[in-house]
């Protein structure tokens, strides 16, 4: 799979990208350290990736924001959140923004590669631990 990391956190970013890489042999296209750079890159990089990992809580344009914004006009893009949140109000804004799963990042490394395949053919995923 092609993917796009957005997250404010460069080390967070470095250890995601090698898991992805070199774990489960996908390919990191983009990486942005905000939702302002994520939304200012070219739409051929946006189109080309196969899902986005989307940090929810950036300063400024949060990863929610940017979500419903580029989903405005890309309504098919798969973007899973990322996040620390497990609170049912996350739940509730990430479904309406246009997220197409949701991982946490205190337990990504096992279960990112389930999360990744549910999205990329077209099912829902919602970490088992969220409260509700």
């Amino acid at each position: 799979m092609k993917l796009i990391i957005v997250d404010d956190n460069r080390e967070f970013r470095e250890n995601l990208k090698f898991f992805l890489e070199q774990k489960l042999n996908h390919q990191v296209i983009a990486e942005a350290s905000s939702g302002e750079e994520f939304l200012a890159f070219d739409e051929k990089i946006i189109r080309e990736a196969d899902i986005i990992l989307m940090d929810i809580m950036m300063n400024q344009i949060s990863g929610i924001d940017a979500t419903r914004r580029i989903t405005w006009y890309h309504f098919n893009l798969k973007i899973i959140a990322v996040t620390m949140h497990i609170e049912r109000v996350f739940l509730d804004q990430i479904i309406e923004a246009g997220f197409k799963g949701f991982v946490l990042k205190t337990n990504i490394f096992k279960t990112l590669e389930s999360t990744l395949n549910d999205v990329y053919y077209g099912k829902m995923h919602i970490d088992d631990r969220l409260i509700v």
